[in-house]
């Protein structure tokens, strides 16, 4: 099927008993899409995150905000992992050959990598200057690793993805380099029905790998969550024990950032079909509820909301961390397994400062001292001061929504 269209609007089907759950999909430059492959399971797709954690050395760092008091904490604590909450680390370069005065835009290019579950191991006092230091930092790390360092490379910190400024460092250990020390982990996806091009690649293996992109669908379909483009790297292929002419085949890599095995009853759960009533998500651990507000947010589109009311209400008995209140929100906006569409990194810094939203309401939030009581200790702000709920409400002020704590 090659049409160009959003692959998140189609219903994919395989006209087989087994039910279809996964789809390699390749997309071309003008948005026309290629099936590669419709497959019944994909082994490894949850991973430990242990599996894929990394550390690197920001090395003459000079911090501010959250990332100072965190460096404050470690110096005062020697050898206790400190929690760093997000972080986002930018590269800027000069292009070889490009003159800034006569191209000031292309002249400059810059590399982006998100810190996942980001912790400090390790704080020194860096030889670089007597106000600097070295910081050892462990995370699940997504960004690019296929070449060596870029000369005049500037440094940036960030208060996660979209955040603010937590400071800047003469370089980051570890990013560039080798990229096998980097591969995501490997996996297998069975019972295949390969499409002509994945056919051809079989037949006439090549080493560099075609882009595509895994999409997960439910029972009807419909898909529900999908992964950024991977390069497609067959190391073998057999016939399934699913049966027919179906095959198993192993990757070299699969995607960057996977979930993890706690969030598999999750995926089960959404499996078959956008939730029908509310509060599905509150059994969940909070890499649970992350992992179904990821799904929210998938699943929504411009428009989705649960109509015109000017009151909303937010069930706020469970809400015990900063996933479950994104889930309750989403929730008394949109309805069961809804996304309160905002840029959530404004809490983080983002300049952008939010959208208002289309038709303001009054949101009360019942049982509300549950989430201020929960979160007394939990900060996102760039600066490390603000308590979440607080952000939160200022965020929904922001927008245009009226807020009614009960």
């Amino acid at each position: 099927m090659a049409e160009a269209v959003e692959a998140e609007d189609l219903r994919w089907s395989w006209g087989r008993a087994l039910p279809l759950k996964y789809l390699l999909v390749h997309e071309e430059w003008d948005g026309e899409l290629t099936v590669w492959a419709r497959c019944a399971e994909a082994d490894g797709l949850f991973v430990d995150p242990a599996r894929r954690r990394k550390r690197v050395t920001v090395v003459g760092c000079a911090p501010t905000g959250r990332l100072l008091k965190a460096v404050r904490r470690a110096l005062d604590r020697p050898g206790e992992e400190i929690d760093l909450g997000e972080l986002g680390v930018v590269s800027d370069f000069p292009v070889p050959g490009v003159d800034p005065e006569t191209d000031p835009y292309g002249a400059f290019q810059d590399d982006q990598w998100y810190f996942e579950r980001p912790v400090l191991v390790g704080c020194r006092p860096s030889a670089l200057g007597e106000s600097l230091v070295d910081l050892v930092v462990e995370a699940e790390i997504d960004g690019p690793a296929w070449r060596a360092e870029p000369a005049d490379t500037e440094w940036g910190l960030y208060n996660g993805c979209g955040g603010g400024w937590l400071g800047e460092c003469h370089r980051v250990e570890g990013l560039y380099g080798d990229p096998r020390s980097q591969v995501p982990p490997p996996m297998v996806l069975r019972g295949c029905e390969p499409g002509e091009p994945l056919l051809r690649r079989l037949v006439r293996p090549r080493a560099d790998g075609d882009r595509v992109r895994l999409l997960a669908v439910d029972r009807s379909g419909r898909v529900m969550r999908h992964y950024e483009p991977m390069p497609l790297e067959v190391r073998a292929s057999r016939p399934s024990a699913l049966g027919g002419t179906l095959v198993d085949l192993w990757l070299a890599e699969g995607p960057a950032l996977r979930p993890v095995p706690q969030a598999r009853p999750v995926w089960d759960a959404w499996f078959e079909g956008p939730p029908a009533e509310p509060g599905g998500w509150a059994a969940y651990d909070s890499e649970g509820r992350a992992e179904w507000a990821a799904f929210a947010a998938a699943r929504w589109r411009p428009g989705h909301s649960s109509g015109p009311d000017p009151v909303r209400r937010l069930d706020g008995r469970y809400v015990t961390d900063a996933p479950g209140l994104r889930c309750a929100l989403g929730e008394a906006v949109a309805g069961p397994g809804g996304h309160f569409a905002q840029c959530w990194h404004v809490l983080r810094g983002c300049p952008c400062g939010g959208d208002p939203v289309p038709e303001p309401f009054t949101l009360v939030w019942h049982d509300s001292a549950v989430a201020r009581d929960a979160l007394a200790g939990h900060t996102v702000d760039t600066a490390g001061e603000t308590p979440y709920v607080d952000a939160v409400l200022g965020m929904l002020t922001r927008a245009g929504i009226t807020v009614d704590l009960r």
